[in-house]
């Protein structure tokens, strides 16, 4: 766990946020895949709900074994996305294209600014390296 020591909080932060990210964006693909499909009900992963346990320290998951292993911090987030009820149960398919093309563009604009804020991280501890570019 050299990496944590070098790296620090932050950059595991934002590693997990990025690796939730693309998780978020695979069911947001698969529900848009799916939006003819009868019977399909969306999927979400609750973004806030699975960071807030993570930097709270508690995993995403539950464990109902005493003998189920923990999540390891550093492990590629392993939670079931969510099925979203219809409002409507006489409804065949619950995805609208509309809402979902909107929520992958905004988690597409979430998922860059994490990554800048990743370069910006890399940038100060290349700073931090080179003593600030002075000598």
């Amino acid at each position: 766990m050299l990496h944590t020591k070098i790296f620090g909080q932050t950059w595991q932060t934002v590693t997990r946020s990025l690796k939730l990210r693309l998780l978020k964006h695979d069911v947001i693909a698969e529900n848009i895949a799916n939006v003819d499909t009868p019977g399909y009900k969306r999927r979400d992963i609750p973004f806030e709900k699975v960071m807030e346990a993570y930097l709270r320290g508690a995993p995403p998951l539950k464990t109902t074994n005493p003998r189920h292993l923990k999540p390891s911090v550093f492990s590629p987030p392993t939670l079931w996305p969510e099925e979203i009820v219809p409002e409507d149960e006489g409804t065949p398919n619950n995805v609208s294209l509309e809402e979902e093309m909107a929520k992958l563009a905004e988690n597409n604009l979430l998922y860059q600014a994490t990554v800048q804020a990743l370069i910006k991280e890399l940038e100060l501890l290349r700073e931090a390296i080179t003593e600030g570019g002075k000598r």
